[in-house]
């Protein structure tokens, strides 16, 4: 009896140890303090949910550095599991989900749950180059000072992009939208560039402002591509994409060239109210499934 006695007397010291010391309390980080990317790389680790808001974060914030990655692969995943919701942030230095290794190796985030940034100022460039996004992305009322890369993404259950400001070049480059994409209000005030992207169902720019040259190439969009009451300033090049779904250009205004070649739409585009530029559009060798060519530009 005294030895089992003893026995659950060093049980009862392990628990409570375990409970009191052992185990790593969960503290999360108050409203505006000032963190390092450090210590949200650390808080990741260890599977705990990042919810900041007001926060200033130090240095290059990089989601490769969470968990591992094999490396016998030469294109690995790092697998992020923490909800991560970062509010009116600032962050001072760069911010990736892609890396290369010293090995040559390329190593690519998968976000397995939302990650939402509300409202947050980047001071330089983000890269979310080949970023698999299973839960939802969402960037609204941000600002970029830098560039933004957003090639080979996939948005399995849809993007905002709401109200977003970039002052850099933006590319989307092989992105896949699976679900709904945001870009409604959005400012681009560099090159944009959306090139061999499948976007499986709507796409929102209505109201939107593209400040240099546009580009939507080789695109598969199955869904409409809204862009009513949208500006562009520069040329905007729409060429050899398919179209399943309806575009609206409906009260857009093109103060540059604008070249729509070589695309097949299931659906005449929506004109009305549109403002073409004085040289008029180039929409060459476009084609109607079921009809022979687009001429509801009223090119002469």
């Amino acid at each position: 009896m005294k030895k089992i006695g003893a026995i659950l007397t060093i049980l009862v010291v392990i628990i409570v140890f375990q409970g009191c010391g052992g185990k790593q309390q969960y503290q999360p980080p108050k409203d505006g303090d000032t963190l390092t990317s450090q210590q949200i790389v650390d808080l990741m680790r260890m599977g705990w949910p990042v919810h900041l808001k007001g926060n200033i974060i130090k240095g290059t914030l990089d989601f490769t550095e969470v968990s591992g990655s094999s490396s016998l692969l030469a294109v690995a995943p790092s697998y992020v599991y923490s909800d991560i919701v970062f509010a009116n942030c600032v962050f001072e230095d760069s911010v990736t989900s892609f890396s290369e290794r010293d090995n040559s190796q390329k190593v690519y985030t998968v976000f397995e749950r939302n990650i939402v940034f509300q409202e947050c100022d980047f001071k330089r460039g983000v890269n979310f180059t080949q970023a698999d996004f299973r839960g939802r992305f969402d960037f609204d009322i941000s600002k970029v000072a830098g560039d933004a890369a957003f090639d080979g993404c996939k948005f399995r259950a849809g993007a905002s992009f709401a109200m977003a400001n970039f002052n850099g070049e933006v590319t989307f480059v092989s992105s896949v939208f699976g679900g709904r994409a945001n870009f409604m209000k959005s400012f681009f005030r560099k090159p944009v560039v959306f090139q061999r992207c499948r976007m499986e169902d709507m796409v929102m720019f209505a109201d939107s402002h593209f400040y240099d040259y546009t580009e939507f190439s080789k695109i598969s969009a199955m869904g409409d591509i809204d862009f009513t009451n949208s500006q562009f300033a520069g040329r905007v090049v729409m060429a050899r994409s398919l179209y399943m779904g309806n575009i609206k250009f409906a009260n857009c205004v093109l103060k540059g060239s604008m070249e729509f070649i070589g695309n097949t739409l299931a659906e005449q585009p929506n004109v009305a109210g549109v403002q073409l530029p004085e040289g008029g559009v180039n929409a060459s060798d476009n084609s109607l499934l079921q009809k022979v060519k687009v001429d509801c530009f009223n090119i002469k």
